[in-house]
C-alpha cells in the first residue's frame, strides 16, 4: 500500500535541501515528531540508521536505515512499525528558477498496513506542508 503528498516552495532546491536533510531539527517544526536522531553514519548518508519518536494513534518508536541517498535529491529509508514493513522517501525537485518540488511518501507491507499506511500519509503530508511553511517563513 502506497501513500504519498508533495508541495511546490518557492525556494531553491538547495534552501529546500538544506532543511530537508537536517532530520534532526524536523520535531523543531513538524508537530507529529517528538523526537529524530541520527544513530550512526555522520553525515545523512547510505547506510545511516535513524530513530524517529512520532505521536499519532500511538507513540511510535521506528529505528530505520537509509537504502539510498542522493544529495540534493532523494533519501530513502526502511524499518519496521507494529509489524509492517515501511519505506519511506523524499524526493526534491527543482521546477523552476527559485522553485523546488518535494514529495514524501512510502509504502507499507503487512498485517496491519492499512493502519500504518493512514499514519503515514497524514506525516507525509504534515512533514511537506511544514518544510514550506519553514522555508517560505525564512526567506
Amino acid at each position: 500500500m502506497k501513500f504519498s503528498a508533495s508541495s511546490e516552495i518557492d525556494a531553491s532546491p538547495e534552501k529546500t535541501w538544506s532543511l530537508l536533510k537536517n532530520i534532526e531539527e524536523w520535531p523543531q517544526w513538524v508537530p507529529s515528531l517528538k523526537k529524530v536522531e541520527k544513530v550512526s553514519g555522520e553525515p545523512l548518508g547510505k547506510g545511516s540508521q535513524v530513530r524517529v519518536v512520532a505521536k499519532s494513534l500511538i507513540k511510535v518508536n521506528l529505528l530505520m536505515t537509509v537504502t539510498e541517498f542522493a544529495a540534493g535529491q532523494r533519501v530513502v529509508m526502511e524499518g519496521k512499525v507494529l509489524g509492517v514493513r515501511m519505506t519511506r522517501y523524499y524526493t526534491l525537485e527543482s521546477v523552476a528558477q527559485n522553485k523546488a518540488k518535494l514529495t514524501a511518501g512510502g509504502e507499507v507491507k503487512g498485517q496491519l498496513a492499512f493502519l500504518v499506511r493512514r499514519s503515514g500519509q497524514k506525516l507525509s503530508e504534515e512533514i511537506v506542508h511544514s518544510l514550506k511553511k519553514k522555508v517560505e517563513g525564512s526567506m
